[in-house]
């Protein structure tokens, strides 16, 4: 996820730093939200091994050099995922980029990096990310699906959902792969989407099959569990999930996160 302060300018920043990784990390890429991140609307998510993390800490950090930011605060108190902030003192902001090493559905790891090559392109302004139809799928399990199969309209209707997965039958038909034996039961559920309809046994199949293989890994389910509280306590979340990117205070917002974190100063 990449989020903060988004002009015509702020745009063309991101874009370099996007350009910057899809250009020397063959399996990074985004999978979600780049279109509405870029025109300042939420925000940017972004997926790679752990291997590659020193990589993107050490190109994110370059780039808030070169824009006058920083320090960078990287962050990886929540597991499977780095967060890193480079501070705008004059707006009193941070801006953000957070890169998973996989994604989760009810418990089970549905995605790692190297699972969502076979569905990633090159955008025509130079970064990777999911094709349409991928994204669409990913975006109705997240976003889109309620427990017990039913579904959440709000998140359908703000995610885009129905349009992704119109535009890019092939897309749903290779990201359908990740649900194993379960993928004609993805690809039926994003047809009824895409329908303007509902197919609430398919999401039933899904939800079965991720419970099942979350047996599996059930260091995932207890780890989550841990989130929480992981939030309240790391100023780095804190700064992400409760004061909306703010820093009131940045000198002593650094002095805080250079307690308990990494921090890569100018």
């Amino acid at each position: 996820m990449i989020a903060g302060s988004v002009g015509d300018e702020g745009a063309s920043a991101w874009l370099a730093l996007l350009g910057r990784l899809t250009a020397a990390l063959p399996l990074w890429g985004l999978w979600k939200n780049a279109d509405a991140a870029l025109a300042g609307h939420g925000d940017f998510d972004s997926t790679a091994p752990v291997e590659d993390w020193g990589r993107i800490v050490q190109e994110f950090a370059d780039w808030a050099s070169d824009r006058g930011l920083g320090p960078v605060t990287a962050c990886r108190e929540v597991p499977g995922v780095l967060f890193l902030l480079a501070l705008d003192r004059e707006k009193g902001e941070v801006l953000e980029l957070d890169v998973n090493a996989r994604k989760y559905f009810r418990g089970w790891t549905m995605f790692r990096p190297r699972d969502l090559a076979p569905v990633m392109e090159i955008d025509d302004r130079g970064f990777r990310r999911v094709r349409p139809g991928a994204e669409g799928l990913i975006l109705l399990v997240q976003n889109g699906l309620l427990w017990g199969g039913r579904p959440d309209p709000a998140g359908l209707a703000r995610k885009r959902v129905a349009e992704f997965l119109r535009a890019d039958p092939e897309g749903v038909r290779l990201a359908s792969r990740m649900f194993g034996a379960a993928s004609g039961a993805a690809e039926r559920a994003a047809e009824a989407v895409a329908a303007g309809g509902w197919d609430r046994r398919a999401m039933l199949t899904l939800e079965a099959y991720a419970g099942l293989r979350a047996l599996g890994e059930p260091g995932i389910a207890f780890g989550r569990l841990l989130v929480p509280a992981r939030k309240r306590r790391c100023p780095v979340l804190r700064t992400i999930f409760e004061d909306d990117r703010r820093v009131a205070d940045p000198e002593r917002w650094i002095q805080a996160v250079s307690e308990s974190h990494e921090v890569h100063h100018d």
